[in-house]
């Protein structure tokens, strides 16, 4: 199993899968995306709608209130004054009307209908000439808890979207710049590996730096699924990489080592460990319920799901070598092998709020945050510092960690947004499905 489709959900193989469902007539537009309606058939299915469960007795939305940002965070060096923060525009805090509301709970059922591996579904829409609406559907524990919108699951690669902005604070503060390399800030670990360097973090932060996933070994996965609940250090998985071949700096490809690495970074320049600094980013964005915990730790505050192993992931983890009975509860398994680059636990609310922070780019001075956005094409897609960019405004990662998957993403142009977790392994197409439904300008999720 690759990087791409244990952390990202950007797999190629996911794509083809999505467009299948596209050729199919899974995809239509029920609400606005700066596309027609008529863009796409219809994805509502004619069984009824699973269990709609929501933590409260009349559906809301996630609150997105403005985020105060720390002086320390407003100037691009100790001295210097105050910079322009970059903004964009804010999500609409207007309830759905319930006719349109239905239309995204049809559209949900229709997914879990065809995504029958899905347990629950987790959805936060932010349409801005529609209206916001938060929503659960499904189980939280499969055959028990039915969904409620107030519960975590894991976050899965999301989670470099918030450690590339923790970096992107240092380099705002000048304590880092990003031509610094490998070697100027991690002597010991350039010396260990002399290959990377010369690797900046520029190229860490964008997916280039021709550092190979260390989940293509096969040795954590593997070690994982054998041992669900050993504890990996990051030095442990920066070792695993580097049994593999490193390209020259500069090729592109995802690889979760780079995030691995740029936490060892701020380690060094803050003195605090990596989970405090990343939490803090959450924080400063004003989440309440999101953090990346210490390797050791596994439960997630209640309330939160199950996390569970779908029959496409069984397979392709029995492919690695490293067999497992699809629909596994994976809730008390490790997520040390994710950390910085997957660790991290949120709920669609917060995740709003995230989105709504454009990933962590309203923390940033404008000139930074424009940096930022400029993209590079890698084999995955098109990738910045630290997110994915599927065009006509949309930004945003998809994340998957061994028992859950997410999806964050906002258009810098209009506002909207759509977030959702689901709690099962490799049917990110479910959630994707949905929200190129609801947005069809979202198509771009396709687009490689």
């Amino acid at each position: 199993m690759t990087a791409q489709s244990m952390f990202s959900g950007s797999s190629q193989g996911a794509r083809r899968r999505l467009a299948a469902a596209l050729s199919i007539g899974l995809v239509a537009a029920s609400c606005s995306g700066a596309a027609s309606p008529t863009a796409a058939p219809s994805l509502v299915a004619p069984s009824p709608s699973p269990t709609v469960a929501a933590a409260t007795a009349a559906p809301t939305s996630p609150s997105i209130a403005p985020t105060a940002v720390p002086t320390a965070i407003a100037t691009a060096s100790a001295g210097a004054a105050a910079a322009v923060l970059w903004t964009g525009p804010k999500l609409t805090t207007t309830p759905m009307a319930a006719a349109d509301s239905a239309k995204v709970d049809a559209t949900v059922a229709g997914a879990l209908t065809a995504y029958p591996d899905i347990p629950g579904m987790w959805v936060g829409v932010w349409d801005p000439d529609k209206g916001s609406y938060a929503q659960a559907y499904g189980e939280s524990v499969k055959g028990g808890a039915k969904a409620a919108i107030a519960e975590h699951g894991r976050i899965g690669s999301v989670t470099k979207t918030f450690t590339v902005t923790a970096v992107l604070e240092q380099v705002a503060q000048g304590k880092l710049r990003l031509d610094s390399t490998i070697a100027d800030v991690l002597p010991d670990l350039a010396a260990m590996y002399p290959t990377i360097a010369k690797i900046t973090v520029k190229q860490l932060a964008g997916m280039t730096s021709g550092i190979q996933d260390y989940a293509n070994t096969g040795v954590v996965l593997k070690g994982v699924v054998a041992d669900p609940t050993k504890v990996w250090t990051a030095d442990e998985l920066i070792a695993a990489a580097m049994t593999l071949p490193v390209a020259a700096p500069g090729t592109g490809g995802y690889s979760t080592t780079n995030t691995q690495i740029l936490a060892k970074m701020l380690e060094k320049l803050t003195g605090k460990s990596a989970e405090q600094v990343v939490t803090e980013v959450a924080q400063q964005a004003g989440l309440t319920d999101t953090m990346l915990q210490a390797p050791d730790v596994v439960a997630m505050p209640d309330p939160s799901s199950h996390g569970y192993i779908g029959s496409k992931a069984a397979a392709d983890l029995t492919k690695l070598g490293a067999p497992v009975k699809p629909g596994t509860d994976v809730t008390d398994w490790t997520a040390s092998w994710g950390q910085a680059g997957g660790g991290m636990y949120s709920t669609v609310a917060d995740l709003g709020k995230w989105a709504a922070t454009g990933l962590g780019t309203s923390l940033l001075p404008a000139d930074l945050a424009a940096q930022r956005f400029a993209t590079t094409k890698i084999p995955e897609g098109n990738y910045g510092l630290g997110l994915q960019d599927w065009g006509k405004g949309w930004v945003g990662h998809t994340g998957q960690l061994i028992g859950w998957e997410s999806w964050v993403a906002y258009n810098k142009e209009t506002g909207a947004a759509f977030v959702a977790i689901i709690n099962d392994t490799s049917s990110i197409e479910g959630p994707v499905v949905v929200g190129m439904t609801l947005f069809p300008t979202l198509i771009g999720m396709l687009g490689g």
